[in-house]
């Protein structure tokens, strides 16, 4: 759904300190700052940084006022944290974070050179949170990456940013948007302080922020923020599809129908848009159509105008269960039973084992004067032996490529612990096959429902899906 954010630049300044002791050296210090020296470039780095640790421990404890002790610890806790386990690398940090605190209270010079330190930290922690990402630890990675924010914090964006994608990706939205609002404060506010290259990057940044930011918010419906959030995207860049039908989606769903309208015909006149954007176009038109007062406006031309940019994400990829699925329902809406009837054949191809299938194509059939071929059609779909239907959303794309489809099956008739095998057939935004993974299920209980999901890996970013039941059929 969202990018995280690698690799970025900046720096940043320090908390104002009050001078109240001097730095002093002794054969403690001298033995940290000796071993720091060479530390990292040594056979065994994390030992060496354990040495210059201890040594300058040793130094807190013979003179608690020494802020020079307090710094050299606290580098020395940072170049640990690499060589480290994660859970290991937080807790140096927030140690090292809480000595650099004491070093600079004592001695404000140090200041400039701490903020130096803590971005190193911060460096160390966010590197750390993409390899946990990288496997497949979303946990551990917010954790890093809170971490890295809570040592040097609203100073750089990258922690942010990626602290918002990642938040968001296990539905904790409200935070995910706090992080993203954080990302843009952070950027507006530093941004003339910065190179040019940096700069560039961060601009580019600041746009992902801005639309991730719109995203989330649609999802938790504050309808009125996700308008303005999209607009202010739109500002640089005015043409792009997925915001446009973004924001006539937060429009729509806000109670501005019109103002939703008039931008999704103009999308439906553009061309060279993929499925996921015609996708987009068709669920925004078919919710503006749910959102009009149908005392005063007729909502069928709405459905119909759905149902075409369904129809035009079908043509590109006519095995998309969703694509024909929702075209089927906007002209059952739209009461077009000419125009339901091939569809809801197509659709009885793609999703034989749903009753919804059958209630469309029974709704066409009776909608077109074949009464009798409906109520036979509406009895084949309930009495299936089991049946196959989605979550919402039940497709999930990862942004690297690849994604996860869900399926829900609930059985009617079939013995429990019969095998049901099925074969995901997935495809990408231009229609074309990118494979297909198998499930098998047990059958549970008869009136339970049991759910499976199909993982594809591919370089390609999936946009649609359909299942095929292989056994029993």
């Amino acid at each position: 759904m969202f990018k995280r954010a690698r690799g970025g630049g900046g720096g940043g300044g320090g908390a104002v300190g009050v001078e109240t002791a001097r730095p002093r050296s002794d054969t403690h210090t001298n033995s940290a700052e000796f071993i720091l020296l060479r530390a990292a470039d040594s056979d065994d780095p994390a030992a060496s940084f354990q040495q210059a640790l201890d040594a300058a421990t040793n130094g807190i404890l013979q003179n608690p006022n020494n802020p020079l002790a307090y710094l050299l610890a606290g580098r020395a806790q940072i170049g640990l944290g690499p060589h480290v386990s994660a859970d290991s690398m937080i807790a140096a940090s927030l140690a090292a974070d809480s000595l650099l605190t004491r070093a600079g209270e004592m001695y404000q010079p140090y200041l400039e050179e701490i903020a130096v330190h803590r971005e190193n930290a911060w460096i160390n922690l966010f590197n750390a949170s993409l390899a946990s990402g990288d496997a497949g630890n979303p946990e551990e990675s917010i954790r890093l990456l809170e971490t890295a924010e809570a040592v040097f914090p609203r100073t750089r964006p990258e922690a942010l940013h990626n602290l918002g994608v990642t938040y968001g990706n296990e539905g904790r939205f409200d935070e995910s948007i706090d992080a993203y609002g954080a990302v843009l404060e952070v950027i507006r506010g530093r941004i003339e302080e910065v190179d040019s290259a940096t700069a560039a990057n961060w601009r580019m940044r600041e746009q992902n922020a801005t639309f991730n930011r719109a995203n989330v918010l649609t999802l938790v419906e504050r309808y009125e923020e996700a308008a303005t959030t999209y607009a202010e995207y739109l500002e640089s860049a005015p043409g792009d599809v997925q915001a446009l039908s973004g924001l006539a989606g937060a429009l729509a769903s806000g109670g501005r129908a019109d103002s939703a309208q008039a931008i999704y015909n103009s999308l439906l006149d553009a061309t060279g848009l993929g499925v996921r954007q015609y996708l987009d176009i068709g669920v925004g038109l078919y919710r503006s159509a749910q959102s009009v007062d149908t005392a005063v406006v007729d909502p069928r031309p709405i459905y119909s105008e759905a149902a075409r940019a369904f129809r035009m994400a079908a043509d590109i990829s006519p095995r998309n269960r969703d694509a024909v699925y929702n075209m089927a329902q906007s002209l059952a809406e739209a009461e077009d039973w000419e125009a339901l009837l091939p569809v809801s054949e197509q659709l009885l191809e793609l999703d034989p084992y749903n009753p919804q299938t059958y209630l469309l194509r029974a709704l066409a059939l009776n909608g077109t004067g074949d009464q009798e071929e409906a109520i036979t059609v509406y009895t084949q779909g309930d009495s299936l032996d089991f049946r196959i239907e989605y979550p919402s959303p039940a497709l999930a794309p990862r942004t690297g490529g690849g994604g996860v489809a869900s399926v829900e099956l609930t059985n009617n008739s079939l013995d429990p612990g019969t095998p049901v095998e099925m074969r995901v057939h997935f495809s990408g935004d231009d229609g074309r096959d990118l494979g297909s993974v198998d499930v098998r299920v047990e059958a549970p209980d008869q009136g339970v429902t049991v759910r499976a999901d199909a993982d594809l890996s591919s370089s390609e970013t999936v946009s649609g899906f359909y299942v095929e039941v292989l056994s029993p059929r």
